[in-house]
């Protein structure tokens, strides 16, 4: 299991990183076509909106994996250990059923809606930018399954 999540880790950190990387050449490129070329170019901005959109859905996967997600502790720091552990589960549990029947089914249906759309500058299918919200939904239903059996592992020594 972890050498799935290291593999995971580092796809996900090349391709979020290179993701980065390539929307900030392209701004500056958008910058320089605008100010010292005075054409400013319609396809750098659509390109770096469509990059953002997937930089973010893979990043929240990312996050997911690692538990640096926004968390709110007021509950489970006034809990005894053993319904922290429960609360635990049923977090990462409630985690793979959110990525599962919204990001990937939604998603997969808001991929199937939009096939046909064509965005403007680009001619790109939308269903493509779109396609960044079920593979999200996957990534973290992964990384939520390799929570709960790393969460398992660490706590069966403990009789809960």
């Amino acid at each position: 299991m972890k050498s799935l999540r290291n593999f995971l880790d580092r796809v996900l950190e090349l391709l979020c990183s290179s993701v980065l990387v390539i929307m900030i050449f392209v701004v500056l490129y958008q910058v320089f076509t605008r100010t010292v070329l005075n054409k400013p170019n319609t396809i750098s901005e659509e390109l770096v909106r469509f990059s953002l959109v997937w930089l973010a859905m893979l990043s929240s996967a990312y996050v997911t994996g690692k538990k640096s997600h926004l968390a709110v502790t007021l509950l489970s720091e006034h809990l005894s250990e053993k319904n922290q552990y429960l609360l635990e589960v049923i977090v990462q549990i409630l985690f793979m059923i959110f990525s599962v029947v919204i990001m990937v089914f939604g998603g997969l249906k808001a991929v199937s809606v939009t096939l046909g759309q064509i965005s403007p500058s680009l001619s790109l299918s939308m269903g493509f930018v779109y396609l960044a919200v079920p593979v999200s939904g996957a990534l973290m239903f992964a990384y939520s399954l390799l929570n709960l059996f790393d969460f398992y592992k660490l706590n069966k020594g403990d009789g809960k």
